[in-house]
């Protein structure tokens, strides 16, 4: 019988509920025995939270931090909980470029956490571009037949029409074919790509960047036999794609892509990031401090990022 896969779970923002949803997800009989899991994170907090929230079982924890459970403030921004959150994604990395485990599932980090910390990421995606020294990190979401792959993420709205253009618009797309194919296992991929503006810009009526940008993207990458169409008006498009049209929606912003994929799939969906020679899922909620420690998170978007980590190892 084959040797069982190793996945490496990161604590997360240790206030918010990361260290219950990733003690509750390694306890679920639906995924306890599908791998040997590790735990990266404070050891002091990890076996609180398996005290409380969990099974109580032995744990496999790698602690690269220096929080203890003294320094647990539940619900709270802390640079102390932002610093140990970005020793655990560290040491994640570390550990799967070495080879010493096969995927990486992160809990919730917060983002003012981290900047307190000293952190210049707005985020875990730029975070692990830089360090598995990559090119490109694109953050698409996984809910089984529907799937949402953002062209921008952490930028404000105002920022988003200067970053749409022809070279990005095909690097995304060519990256997400290439993904889909390879670690998802779908062999001709389905793309469709969302337009900017409204009604996809109306022939120039309401914008430009259809015209000048995308189009001319989605084309060369039709030229190289890449199975795309669009850009369509996103207010439309969402409903085709949750009928399995396509295997994937490009949206152009954070906000466009996942109000559709959240209002339809936030206990559920996983946030994986593609472009990377790593294997990582997530979650696609946050922190939650309002719910932290209360024992009342919902694990199941955990146990779904640790089941599309495995499928993709």
């Amino acid at each position: 019988m084959p040797n069982k896969l190793k996945i490496g779970i990161t604590m997360g923002d240790p206030n918010g509920i990361g260290p219950e949803v990733a003690i509750k997800a390694i306890s679920d009989s639906s995924i306890s025995e599908l791998s040997n899991f590790i735990l990266i994170g404070s050891e002091d907090v990890l076996k609180k939270a398996n005290k409380e929230f969990g099974s109580n079982n032995s744990l496999n924890i790698i602690d690269p931090t220096n929080f203890a459970e003294k320094d647990l403030t539940p619900e709270v921004v802390s640079e102390k909980a932002g610093q140990a959150s970005l020793d655990c994604i560290e040491k994640a990395v570390e550990m799967i470029m070495d080879k010493e485990i096969d995927a990486i599932v992160t809990a919730p980090i917060s983002k003012e956490s981290i900047h307190l910390a000293g952190s210049k990421y707005p985020g875990h995606t730029e975070m692990l571009q830089d360090l598995t020294e990559s090119d490109n990190a694109i953050m698409l979401f996984e809910g089984g037949k529907f799937r949402v792959a953002l062209m921008t993420i952490h930028v404000a709205l105002s920022e988003v029409p200067k970053l749409i253009t022809k070279e990005r618009v095909y690097k995304y797309i060519s990256i997400c074919n290439s993904e889909l194919k390879g670690k998802f296992g779908i062999p001709d991929p389905k793309i469709v790509v969302c337009g900017l503006n409204p009604h996809a810009g109306e022939a120039g009526a309401f914008g430009k960047e259809e015209i000048e940008e995308i189009i001319p993207a989605i084309d060369k990458a039709k030229g190289e036999g890449i199975n795309v169409e669009g850009p369509l008006p996103a207010d439309t498009l969402f409903y085709n794609a949750l009928q399995g049209k396509w295997d994937l929606v490009i949206s152009m912003y954070h906000d466009q892509g996942l109000i559709p994929f959240k209002m339809l799939l936030f206990d559920t969906g996983v946030n994986v990031t593609i472009g990377l020679p790593i294997i990582r899922t997530s979650p696609d909620h946050g922190t939650a401090f309002d719910i932290a420690w209360k024992g009342v998170a919902n694990p199941s978007s955990m146990i779904e990022a640790i089941k599309v980590a495995l499928k993709l190892a």
